[in-house]
């Protein structure tokens, strides 16, 4: 994947807005994320013709089968409506299905077609190296201790996120 160089992060704009600020952790951490993921997401629509959203419901789908849209709202906090229109293009291209669910016939659960599997996978080592080259400055043990503190804090967002 060929991505733009970017100016380094050592002006003096970008060390005040990483470190001189009164929300550094969460700027880092919105630094990061969009640096992470921005330039795939674009690669990926230009490549593959998949937006932001539909690949985190393939995403969602593939970990977790017969889920919801509600339930890959609140599993990847993005906002509902984003969600539903992803849906409606993801069967409109066939790549889910909706099924009824046998106990509950309200619920629709939804699921990655054989189509939707493929490009999943197509689209998928898009962020696994971007992922490996975000790490790269890491030795093991930071990677670890990375992991370790993320982990910490997604699985208690229950005091404090909210979805959107």
């Amino acid at each position: 994947m060929e991505l733009k160089k970017r100016k380094s992060a050592t002006t003096p704009l970008w060390r005040h807005v990483l470190e001189e600020n009164p929300v550094p952790v969460a700027y880092r951490l919105s630094w990061v994320a969009n640096f992470l993921t921005g330039p795939v997401y674009e690669e990926m629509e230009q490549r593959f013709g998949l937006t932001r959203p539909e690949f985190i419901i393939l995403f969602n789908l593939v970990a977790s089968p017969g889920c919801t849209a509600q339930d890959v709202a609140e599993a990847s906090g993005r906002p509902k409506n984003s969600i539903s229109r992803a849906v409606n293009a993801l069967l409109r291209n066939g790549l889910i299905s909706r099924g009824i669910d046998a106990i509950d016939q309200r619920r629709r659960p939804l699921i990655v077609t054989s189509a939707g599997r493929r490009l999943y996978k197509q689209a998928l080592p898009l962020f696994v190296t971007r992922e490996r080259q975000m790490l790269a400055p890491l030795n093991e043990a930071e990677r670890t201790v990375f992991d370790r503190l993320l982990r910490k804090l997604v699985f208690r967002t229950d005091s404090w996120a909210r979805t959107y």
